[in-house]
């Protein structure tokens, strides 16, 4: 009579069963594959910085109405309306001062573009300008947003934002609209409507209801 042999299984023996079956591997691939996903915007890692401060759209339409956007942006930390420069020497008011360093050390940028309108003014003998008039001729309604820059964050522009810098970024314009146009010739008037593309468009004598 041959001995009957038995198997024994013992919770070491399902362990390692256990790690090279198909589902041990398929959990240890799904636990590999797992990864996390950041998203964020420009304008959220810009409020990141040190020394960075927004003003968006909302924050301008709930302020009072105001002429000129350096009212709004005066109420940014470190940021003051002055008519001195860092020299002493006296301008005109309304000029933006960022950390007490002249508004000449004040940067202002339109859609990152630099403004020059101060270049047409110079009121000391030291050649300093005047920035006034740097921000009234934006419409506040036209501000997408306005990003106030101090300190370190400001260094990458150079000298002339020792101080910091202002940028202003406007608005996109719409991609579509529509625009009323009237001839009068001798005989009769017409008022035609034609469709525009953008904010800037070229005009056609192509008008709808004509071949």
């Amino acid at each position: 009579m041959r001995p009957q042999k038995q198997h024994i299984t013992t919770p070491l023996a399902l362990a390692i069963a256990g790690l090279f079956s198909p589902a041990g591997f398929a959990e240890e691939v799904e636990q590999d594959t797992e990864t996390m996903v950041v998203r964020g915007t420009a304008e959220e890692a810009l409020k990141q910085q040190p020394g960075v401060s927004i003003i968006t759209a909302e924050d301008i339409a709930k302020a009072p109405p105001v002429n000129d956007l350096s009212e709004i942006i005066r109420k940014m930390p470190g940021v003051n309306l002055t008519g001195n420069s860092a020299s002493g020497s006296r301008g005109n008011n309304r000029q933006i001062d960022i950390r007490g360093m002249g508004p000449e050390n004040t940067l202002i940028l339109i859609d990152g573009v630099p403004v020059t309108s101060r270049n047409s003014v110079r009121y000391s003998w030291r050649g300093e300008r005047d920035t006034r008039g740097d921000s009234n001729w934006v419409p506040p309604e036209m501000v997408e947003r306005i990003e106030v820059l101090r300190g370190p964050a400001a260094a990458r522009y150079g000298s002339g934002a020792a101080g910091g810098v202002v940028n202003i970024i406007t608005k996109r314009p719409p991609t579509t609209g529509t625009a009323r146009f009237r001839f009068i010739p001798i005989s009769r008037k017409i008022t035609k409507k034609a469709p525009l593309t953008g904010l800037i468009s070229t005009l056609t004598d192509r008008w709808p209801g004509t071949p």
